[in-house]
C-alpha cells in the first residue's frame, strides 16, 4: 500500500486525486495483488463514481469462511458470486471522505458494519472529529482494507437503534432467506444508503463508535 507522502497522488485534490488513485488501484488489480477486489470501473464517464466487486474473503477466519459460503449460495440461487459496491467522491476529496455503499445483494441487518440501507458506516468515513475519523491522509485502498476486515472480523453484541427493531451484530452475512429485506437481490438505492448512513452516524455521535460499555 502506498504511503501518503510517497503516493503518486501526493498533493493532489479533486478529480486529479481520484483519477490517480483509480489508475494506481487498476494497476494493482491487473497484477493480481488485491484478490478481494475485482472489476474496478467508473460509472459511465463519471470519474467521481466507481463500481467494483468484493469476493474471496479470508477463509482462515470464520467470518470470511461464512461469507464465502453465502456468496457460493448466492451464485447458485441468483448467479452472483460477489458483493457489488459503489464508491462516490465529493468534489473536494480528500478534504471530505468518499461515500461507500453496497449495491447488491441485501445483507442481514446489523452485520459487518453495513447499515440497513447498504451504506458502509465506520468512523473513518465520517467527519465526526473523533480520533478515528476521516483525515486527508486516508485513501481508498487503506479504507477498503479496513472495511473488508471489518466485514468478517467484528464484535458480536446486541444493537438497539432509535428506529430499528434491534438485533445481534457480527460478521457480514447475506440475507439469503429474505428475513430482513424481502428479496436478497433487490438493489439498495443511493438515497436509501445515504439516509441510513446519516441515521447510523447520528446514533454513533450520541453513543460512541465502540461496542456498548467501551
Amino acid at each position: 500500500m502506498a504511503s501518503s507522502d510517497q503516493a503518486p497522488w501526493h498533493g493532489m485534490r479533486g478529480v486529479k486525486r481520484v483519477t490517480s488513485e483509480f489508475k494506481y488501484l487498476s494497476n494493482k488489480l491487473k497484477k493480481g495483488e488485491w484478490p478481494q477486489v475485482k472489476d474496478l470501473t467508473i460509472v459511465g464517464d463519471d470519474m467521481s463514481r466507481w463500481i467494483f466487486k468484493l469476493c474471496n474473503f479470508d477463509n482462515d477466519m470464520e467470518g470470511g469462511k461464512n461469507l464465502n459460503e453465502d456468496l457460493n449460495n448466492l451464485a447458485a440461487l441468483h448467479n452472483q458470486d460477489h458483493i457489488l459496491m459503489e464508491c462516490s467522491f465529493p468534489a473536494d476529496y480528500p478534504n471530505k471522505p468518499f461515500f461507500l455503499r453496497i449495491v447488491s445483494p441485501r445483507m442481514c441487518w446489523y452485520t459487518g458494519h453495513v447499515t440497513a440501507g447498504g451504506s458502509i458506516c465506520i468512523e473513518a468515513l465520517t467527519l465526526s472529529g473523533t480520533a478515528g475519523s476521516w483525515t486527508s491522509q486516508y485513501n481508498v485502498e487503506a479504507i477498503l482494507n479496513i472495511v473488508i476486515l471489518n466485514m468478517i472480523d467484528c464484535d458480536v453484541y446486541w444493537i438497539q437503534t432509535p428506529t430499528g427493531p434491534g438485533g445481534l451484530s457480527g460478521p457480514l452475512r447475506i440475507d439469503l432467506e429474505g428475513k430482513w429485506t424481502g428479496s436478497s437481490m433487490r438493489e439498495y438505492s443511493w438515497h436509501e444508503a445515504q439516509a441510513a448512513f446519516e441515521r447510523t452516524a447520528a446514533n454513533h455521535r450520541q453513543s460512541g463508535w465502540g461496542p456498548p460499555g467501551r
